[in-house]
């Protein structure tokens, strides 16, 4: 059944529902999760609580703000085909924390315009050329000397965070060895103050923001995984937009850049790019971020820090007095 004949069958208060142009699809969806019409479906297939919560579940306040599948990983999609059903969106992919599919350990991958059309959607050689994208050796024009463990070090560190946050929902405390010692709460509060630090423009002129300021190494050996469209400004941010967070940006790969950078800033296990910050302790990488920072951005990230714990503070960040002496230098942490 479509969704537009379930929606009929539940919804004949409105009339019936024609079927609707793509662009009014998502608006298909988005009232087949009306509680009305949720509530209409549970009780006529008599579904248990148990099973409407996994049909249903609860809002994290992690979802992408555009809630089409506008990425999706072309390896579950050919498993749709191969047991001969649609290729369908996983909700997870909905979350602006998840750049990676956990179970293939490859890039997701935004969907382009001609993925739409009826004629090429979902077809198996285009999904299969995604996956050859993908491939770790698909971006061959080198700009530097190979760093052959670079890419496996980005793949574990996104993988890394993105299972710590996706526990963090679930209230699972992180790893205390390895990004301190706090609650889920404070821990998820904590990644989206450097997230959005590090994706938001705080200067009038246009740049690559710290997330995708990307060293040579790491936008070579990070291909798909991370990355970076074009420079902006908060001119270029929505009306009466100031920040930019993860749940407005739809690109995986930008919002991997961004994950990747608050690993760097967090985890005490991380390793850099050789032409970044390989070697560099936890509170060296955070001085780093900082130096490349704007005044003005290291003075919004220090008035956020003021709601961190005060212990995880002391203890794994570095002190306000470095804070307030980090200068300006753009070109800090690149070796030349």
């Amino acid at each position: 059944m479509t969704p537009n004949a379930l929606l009929s069958s539940f919804d004949r208060d409105d009339g019936p529902v024609v079927p609707m142009a793509p662009r009014l699809a998502r608006d298909t969806a988005e009232r087949l999760q009306t509680p009305r019409i949720r509530s209409k479906i549970a009780a006529l297939s008599r579904l248990p609580d148990t099973l409407c919560n996994t049909l249903w579940p609860s809002s994290t306040g992690w979802e992408l703000i555009d809630g089409a599948f506008r990425s999706y990983c072309p390896h579950c999609c050919l498993g749709d085909l191969r047991e001969q059903r649609t290729p369908y969106g996983r909700r997870v992919w909905l979350q602006s924390w998840c750049t990676l599919c956990q179970y293939h350990g490859a890039a997701l991958v935004l969907r382009n315009p001609y993925h739409r059309l009826a004629s090429t959607e979902w077809s198996t050689q285009t999904l299969r050329d995604e996956t050859h994208y993908l491939a770790p050796d698909r971006y061959r024009t080198l700009k530097v000397a190979r760093e052959s463990n670079l890419r496996s070090l980005i793949l574990g560190a996104l993988l890394d965070i993105e299972r710590a946050i996706s526990n963090a929902l679930a209230g699972l405390s992180p790893n205390p060895l390895s990004w301190g010692l706090f609650t889920p709460t404070e821990f998820l509060r904590i990644v989206t103050d450097l997230t959005t630090w590090s994706l938001t423009h705080f200067e009038p002129v246009r740049a690559w923001s710290l997330a995708e300021d990307l060293s040579p190494a790491e936008e070579q050996e990070g291909y798909a995984l991370i990355g970076r469209r074009r420079r902006l400004s908060t001119a270029d941010y929505p009306p009466r937009h100031s920040l930019r967070t993860l749940r407005e940006v739809t690109e995986p790969k930008i919002r991997g850049s961004a994950l990747w950078a608050a690993h760097a800033l967090m985890s005490a296990s991380h390793v850099g790019a050789s032409d970044r910050d390989a070697t560099a302790s936890l509170q060296e990488r955070q001085a780093a971020y900082l130096r490349r920072a704007a005044p003005v951005a290291r003075t919004w990230l220090a008035n956020q820090q003021r709601q961190w714990p005060a212990l995880y503070r002391r203890r794994w960040w570095i002190t306000e007095q470095s804070l307030d002496n980090s200068r300006y230098d753009p070109h800090f942490s690149v070796k030349h």
